[in-house]
């Protein structure tokens, strides 16, 4: 489980970031943590509380309809995937929504904070919190039945507690993947401009490489600050398309209300 600005080359095979790379020690955490897998590279989207699915909203006025030319498209590929990736770490916070055809996320997400739901489709769904090192998770009957099955105590429809120490919770926390905000990704190597197109109501250029029937169009603001606004896979359905909005709107994440059960420490 980790995040969505890898290579492009090693995305299109195996959903760098996607799929997170947690080893895990304990056989039954490790099955569990299948369940949960594939998240978005970077970035899912966000909530509009601490205990519930995110709201809609669009990307901030620094791209909006009203912002300026910043000259972006003039740069290569290589450099508009960088200052777009920078640009996004830069904001401090965005929300993400991702959608593949094994799941759908939206997480509103910063360095240090995550609020969210993850929809697994054929596998259920939670809800997400964290804040530092604590992280919160509730899922829905079906998820917390598909943990069961794999010998895993998740509590449905109750708020599961830990840190990362639980490997389980880290799992569980990797779809926060912060290391957009820490280590933006380099990218991927050549990528060939498009024209400029609008995508959210933004003003944007795309930036693309394809590898035989694969490809990936990254989608930058052209105007005002320049944002990565979508990123786009095709010829790969488990791999997501992400759209990122919010930018430097506050996560507001704080512990949940209701009944919380403590997960174990290790």
């Amino acid at each position: 489980m980790n995040t969505q600005h890898e290579t492009t080359g090693i995305m299109l095979k195996t959903h760098a970031r996607g799929v997170r790379r947690v080893t895990l020690a304990v056989t039954c955490v490790a099955a569990i943590t299948s369940l949960a897998a594939c998240g978005p590279d970077n970035a899912g989207k966000a909530a509009g509380n601490a205990s519930g699915p995110a709201s809609s909203s669009a990307p901030g006025a620094s791209t909006g309809s009203q912002a300026k030319p910043n000259g972006i498209e003039k740069q290569s590929g290589k450099e508009i995937y960088l200052k777009a990736t920078q640009a996004n770490a830069d904001a401090k916070s965005f929300r993400e929504q991702a959608t593949s055809s094994k799941q759908k996320t939206d997480l509103k997400l910063s360095a240090t904070e995550c609020v969210g739901t993850v929809n697994k489709l054929q596998q259920g769904s939670f809800e997400i919190i964290r804040k530092d090192n604590d992280i919160w998770v509730k899922a829905d009957a079906q998820f917390s039945a598909g943990a069961k099955a794999h010998g895993g105590a998740i509590p449905s429809d109750k708020w599961l507690h830990g840190t990362p120490s639980n490997l389980l919770m880290k799992a569980l926390g990797t779809y926060c993947h912060q290391e957009q905000f820490t280590k933006p990704s380099k990218g991927p190597g050549d990528l060939t401009l498009g024209k400029s197109t609008t995508v959210n109501g933004v003003s944007v250029v795309p930036a693309s490489m394809k590898v035989g029937d694969k490809g990936v169009t990254y989608y930058v603001a052209n105007t005002g600050t320049p944002n990565l606004i979508k990123r786009e896979v095709t010829g790969r359905d488990d791999l997501p398309t992400i759209s990122y909005s919010d930018f430097g709107k506050p996560v507001g994440a704080s512990a949940p209300t209701g009944e919380i059960v403590e997960a174990p420490s290790h």
